[in-house]
């Protein structure tokens, strides 16, 4: 029996993996059995499909490569030509497609050594999960020429990515998106993709005088405000005509309370990351969606961007903001995203409700998933875009912070950590039924 599968070879399901890695783990773990189930023909994920840069540092990104525990099948990586081209973004932020390049050439050495020492199936699609009596879970998977078989596991892990659910969710009581009329509409996520910035292109130059209407606060938001800019459709904009309607104003990250106060950013006690002083560590803008709402906001020596305003979306009654959506030559819907999941069945074959099925968070604090009653599966976890992972008080991050961390750093680093530990206890554990966690 294997000691673990994991269910997407993507950045987040990689975190154990790669945490191991740095602290030396990993052949003995790999030794024990690690199946790493992914539909794509390579590990790594597809962050190349987006047009934009990363909201992390360069340097994040090296970090797991420069651990003193890494096996020798990585170390060479570091002196590679893409690890070279990622330490030029160090201080900076590097675009995604290096980020995709640099993370599939990761992912490439860390498939020699699974299907060496342990199991790779790539081109496989997991279809379903079910418990069983003596405490350990199998895996149904269906390859590319659609023969299926079962993986069997102490436990797995589901990185499957995250959702955009625009369609379920409402703009206020009695309001939803999905029963406006609409030109066109895009979520962000295609929106930012480099496809959906050439369908933008073109809609932005015939826009006439019809407002872009992003909708949401986030930093996909923010991102795609100024993603649009840089389009060549974009010099025919007006004043004001990309519209940002917003619940709320966006937090946004600074390296401390100083560098914030003289940006004119008023920083409350519950702003400060306690273990790192940073200001909004989790929940702020960064990056280029940081420096888009530095130009809306007119923030000290920072141009300022006339073609984009941002507004409160309460400020509007429900048949004006209905007639600002369909009037607009584009709609984005911002909101956010869900961990796409697989169906679960007990031991008896009935099936799980969980927690992320009914739109709530998809893991609880031991990043175990949750069950739509709170309760948690001990031998299944959850990880990457979307789970809802709240951050214990040990991890840092600001008080006031109330949203999900989504953070590849903390993928490969503290939330990686939490999930080996997790199935390294379950390893040591006698083999029996499985008993639901509070």
């Amino acid at each position: 029996m294997l000691s673990s599968v994991i269910i997407g070879g993507g950045p987040g399901g990689l975190g154990p993996v790669i945490w191991a890695a740095q602290h030396g783990l990993l052949p003995e773990w790999l030794d024990r059995g690690i199946a790493v189930v992914d539909r794509q023909a390579q590990l790594g994920g597809t962050l190349g499909r987006f047009g934009i840069h990363s909201d992390s540092l360069g340097g994040s990104y090296l970090e797991c490569l420069e651990a003193p525990g890494l096996p020798p099948e990585l170390k060479p990586l570091r002196d590679e030509p893409l690890a070279q081209e990622m330490a030029r973004y160090r201080d900076s932020f590097p675009p995604l497609v290096l980020v995709d390049r640099y993370m599939r050439r990761i992912g490439i050495a860390l498939a020699g050594m699974l299907a060496e020492r342990s199991a790779l199936h790539l081109c496989t699609e997991a279809r379903a999960i079910h418990l069983r009596r003596d405490g350990s879970v199998e895996v149904e998977i269906t390859d590319g020429d659609g023969r299926e078989s079962v993986l069997a596991a102490r436990s797995a892990v589901v990185a499957l990515g995250g959702q955009q659910r625009w369609m379920q969710g409402e703009l206020r009581p009695g309001l939803a998106l999905a029963n406006c009329s609409m030109r066109h509409l895009m979520p962000s996520d295609r929106a930012l993709s480099t496809a959906g910035l050439k369908e933008a292109d073109q809609i932005l130059s015939e826009a006439g005088q019809r407002p872009i209407l992003i909708l949401g606060g986030s930093h996909s938001a923010y991102s795609v405000a100024g993603a649009f800019l840089g389009l060549p459709g974009a010099e025919r904009l007006a004043k004001g005509q990309i519209v940002i309607l917003q619940r709320r104003e966006p937090r946004i990250f600074y390296p401390d309370r100083e560098v914030a106060l003289d940006d004119l950013y008023e920083v409350a006690p519950g702003d400060i990351c306690p273990r790192t002083q940073r200001v909004n560590r989790m929940g702020g803008l960064r990056g280029f969606g940081r420096e888009m709402w530095r130009q809306i906001a007119r923030r000290p020596g920072t141009p300022a961007e006339s073609r984009v305003v941002a507004m409160d979306m309460q400020s509007l009654g429900d048949e004006a903001l209905r007639a600002m959506i369909g009037e607009a030559a584009l709609v984005v819907p911002s909101f956010g995203y869900r961990s796409a999941m697989l169906p679960v069945f007990d031991a008896s074959g009935r099936r799980l409700m969980l927690n992320a099925e009914l739109g709530g968070h998809a893991v609880g604090e031991q990043s175990r998933l949750l069950l739509s009653d709170g309760n948690s599966l001990p031998n299944l976890f959850g990880i990457g875009l979307g789970t809802g992972y709240k951050l214990p008080a040990g991890m840092g991050g600001e008080p006031n912070f109330d949203g999900q961390a989504n953070s590849l750093w903390l993928y490969h680093n503290d939330i990686g950590a939490i999930i080996y530990r997790a199935i390294q206890e379950l390893e040591r554990q006698p083999a029996g039924p499985v008993v639901v966690a509070a």
